[in-house]
């Protein structure tokens, strides 16, 4: 699994060498971004292909420190929070592979980043103080019906409800 980080991101990280993204299976890739919102400094990690989304503020110099881990944490509660089990959740990190830190895996796979952006510009009043992750925001973008630039044949759907198809296909793709 890759997690693909923008420019801010890396310069937020002081990092000096990050690989290109090499995976291409947007499954497996979660694309993160440090941006400005709400006159806020926040951290997008975003599903590639589905453009499911968990939003973070206020972080963490330690967390700066050790992001992977924090992504893979993150990921696993939100996912079981979204109501996939313990094996579920395990089995896809199994089929991710490594974690790795690289930079993003091009426009498609960031599209969903640049429509949060602006779209989250809209909800200040929901942010949670002295929390990192904010599910409520989470929560509206992941029901912000639209478009997908990985399956732009679906039409409109629900970043949340196709996340959660995904993955449980992908678990049964693998499990067949």
């Amino acid at each position: 699994m890759q997690y693909g980080l923008t420019k801010n991101t890396i310069d937020r990280m002081k990092l000096k060498k990050v690989p290109n993204g090499t995976e291409t299976d947007f499954r497996f890739i979660w694309e993160v971004n440090y941006a400005n919102i709400c006159g806020k400094k926040v951290l997008l990690i975003v599903h590639a292909d589905t453009r499911y989304c968990m939003i973070c503020t206020d972080i963490k110099p330690s967390v700066w420190r050790n992001l992977r881990d924090y992504i893979h944490e993150l990921i696993d509660y939100v996912m079981r929070r979204e109501g996939l089990s313990e094996e579920e959740v395990d089995r896809y990190f199994d089929l991710a592979g490594t974690e790795e830190i690289t930079k993003t895996h091009g426009r498609k796979a960031t599209g969903g980043m640049i429509h949060l952006t602006q779209y989250l510009n809209y909800y200040e009043k929901i942010l949670v103080e002295g929390s990192m992750y904010q599910p409520l925001i989470s929560d509206v973008a992941n029901r912000d019906i639209g478009k997908l630039v990985t399956h732009p044949e679906l039409g409109y759907v629900e970043p949340r409800e196709f996340f959660l198809k995904v993955i449980r296909e992908l678990l049964s793709e693998f499990d067949a």
